[in-house]
């Protein structure tokens, strides 16, 4: 059996809430790119009106529509609360 010493655990345990602060950083940084991201693809429909580009838009929204689904489960499950917001 191994005994950790009280200073140990409270290493242990700052260490692990920075990790989790840093992670919850990321998570944050990557859903304001994918907001951004998705804003700039619906701009871009009202500017081509070529069909291929067109079809590289919605691929590209819907790519970003997947991960940003991604990060929005990965956040709940982190207890992470934040406002963002993704209009149709």
């Amino acid at each position: 059996m191994k005994l950790f010493a009280a200073k140990d655990v409270k290493r242990v345990s700052a260490r692990a809430a920075a990790e989790e602060a840093m992670l919850r950083k990321q998570l944050l940084d990557e859903l304001d790119f994918v907001t951004e991201r998705l804003s700039r693809i619906r701009e871009s429909y009202d500017m081509t009106d070529e069909p291929e580009l067109v079809d590289a838009l919605i691929y590209e929204e819907l790519a970003m529509r997947a991960r940003y689904d991604y990060l929005i489960r990965t956040a709940k499950e982190r207890g992470l609360k934040c406002r963002l917001s993704i209009s149709d």
